[in-house]
């Protein structure tokens, strides 16, 4: 185990930063952790005396005075991330201030929805650090007209998170995406603003991207739920899909399939790599291919929202791809360590983010797991092969993200496995397809049996995903405690490890913790 975490030091760098994280979050110490800085250099100076440095018995000391300054960091950037997420305006009082639309508007049952940026509170005019908001608009208002980047003048009062008793997962999201605060803004109290400034910053320019490819998704002969499924399948953009249609899809187990994520990333930088395989195979050529595979790659990134998952994966591929083309061995536990740990970087309540989790352990799953579930059936026709590996890959996933989601959602799809095939194979071909569509179909009208072929397989697509989620008994709901999944997550490495060692005491400590979970569950129903 040891000699694995050597091999890969990101791991390290991941687990301190991620420590250092949760101290700061659950046990503020900000104060106290500058201790651990004068602790790490005194230990990172003291390694490096002449009668220390050629020992090999004190080489860890070096890493042990790193060690303390990366948990140093950690929970400076926690706590400078904490301090970013203090709401520093009225509570409960209408003000009046200047606000950004960061996203596009998205549609809920009795309202819209918009993420804003404060950029200035009148009437003295003094600019703000741009703290990001939800506000909620009445369904009158003519908001669908606006664009990521448009000025809003709002009449308003702003209540931060956790003054309405807001369930925790809802904190946690809004605390990953940087949101200070919420309001309701009624109808005569906004006003778009002229924008003074005419350029945008980089993600702007490639939602407003996403807005214009949207629409040309509009003119396909689909339904209405159909062009929103197809919409939030190619591009991320959820904001039109129904409530019904989500439910069907969470229901068959199918969600991450219209939640732009390492599929679709993954689809679109294969896609590119074949028609790049044209090139011919010289230097140049190489340093082309990587270029335009890593650009396309992040492009499709920011136009579909910048989810977590989907940067996430564009790091993952931009890292592996970056190792090819050094001929360096790229491990992929070091890429996925390195991923986590620069986007916790960035932002340190990812690390809360119920996507952001099951993205990551859904990937470490698929990367351990799936390779030995491979290995049980030997398939050497390609034909029946790709299935079999689909197949593997969904009951990994699905394997180490079922605790979390029951934690999260209390839900849990038995369609699964009839679903996941046949939906992947529908939208791998799919979201190439669509991209293609909606980019040269305004070059060169006579598309129109490419149009029919996405309209087919969309229409598909959704049979499949309606038809199975209105089976009776298709998902049966059952929620779990936060102690209940730790301890599931427990039988789940211990039979991993089981697996692999093949040691009776690792199989014992699985059965432990399941003999737990149900002593915990008995007491449940005993005292409710």
């Amino acid at each position: 185990m040891i000699k694995e975490i050597r091999k890969r030091p990101f791991l390290r760098l991941l687990f301190f930063w991620i420590t250092g994280i949760l101290l700061q979050n659950h046990l503020p110490c900000r104060l106290y952790s500058w201790g651990l800085l004068v602790l790490g250099l005194a230990i990172i100076v003291c390694s490096q005396h002449p009668r220390i440095r050629c020992r090999y018995e004190y080489n860890w000391l070096w890493g042990s005075g790193f060690s303390c300054l990366v948990l140093f960091l950690s929970i400076q950037t926690m706590a400078f991330s904490s301090d970013k997420l203090k709401w520093s305006l009225p509570v409960s009082e209408k003000i009046t201030v200047v606000a950004e639309l960061t996203d596009s508007p998205s549609e809920k049952p009795r309202s819209y929805l918009c993420d804003m940026k404060v950029i200035a509170q009148l009437p003295d005019g003094n600019p703000l650090s741009g703290q990001r908001v939800q506000v909620y608009f009445p369904k009158d208002s003519m908001l669908f007209s606006l664009l990521p980047g448009n000025l809003l003048l709002l009449n308003m009062s702003f209540m931060p998170p956790g003054h309405r008793n807001e369930p925790l997962g809802y904190m946690n999201y809004l605390h990953s995406n940087q949101i200070v605060a919420s309001g309701y803004c009624p109808s005569g109290c906004w006003t778009q603003l002229p924008r003074a400034d005419t350029s945008l910053p980089i993600r702007y320019y490639a939602l407003h991207i996403r807005h214009k490819l949207v629409k040309q998704i509009e003119k396909l002969s689909l339904t209405d739920t159909e062009k929103a499924t197809l919409s939030a399948l190619t591009f991320g953009y959820k904001s039109a899909v129904d409530k019904e249609t989500m439910s069907d899809f969470s229901t068959t187990g199918v969600m991450h399939i219209i939640s732009v994520s390492g599929f679709h990333v993954a689809i679109v930088c294969a896609f590119i790599s074949f028609l790049m395989s044209f090139f011919p195979n010289s230097i140049g050529f190489h340093l082309l291919r990587y270029g335009v595979t890593v650009a396309v790659v992040w492009g499709f990134v920011y136009v579909s929202g910048l989810s977590s998952p989907a940067v996430r994966a564009g790091l993952m591929l931009t890292f592996f791809l970056t190792g090819r083309l050094l001929s360096r061995r790229a491990d992929s536990y070091n890429i996925l360590a390195a991923s986590a740990f620069l986007m916790l970087v960035y932002n340190p309540y990812y690390l809360f983010d119920t996507g952001f989790q099951l993205s990551y352990i859904a990937v470490f799953f698929i990367l351990y797991l799936q390779p030995r579930l491979n290995r049980l059936i030997e398939i050497r026709n390609p034909i029946l092969s790709t299935p079999w590996s689909w197949t593997t890959v969904t009951v990994a996933a699905q394997a180490g993200t079922t605790p979390l989601s029951l934690y999260a959602f209390g839900r849990f799809s038995l369609v699964f496995l009839l679903t996941n095939i046949p939906v992947a194979a529908i939208a791998t071909l799919l979201i190439p397809l669509t991209l293609g569509w909606t980019i040269f179909s305004q070059l060169v009208p006579s598309l129109t049996w490419l149009q029919m072929i996405v309209e087919k397989l969309t229409r598909s697509l959704l049979w499949i995903v309606t038809s199975f989620g209105r089976i009776p008994g298709a998902s049966f709901t059952f929620t779990i405690g936060f102690i209940e999944m730790l301890f599931a997550y427990g039988i789940v490495g211990f039979l991993l490890f089981y697996i692999r060692r093949r040691t009776p005491i690792s199989l014992l400590a699985g059965l432990s913790c399941l003999l737990i979970i149900l002593l915990i569950m008995l007491k449940e129903r005993f005292v409710y």
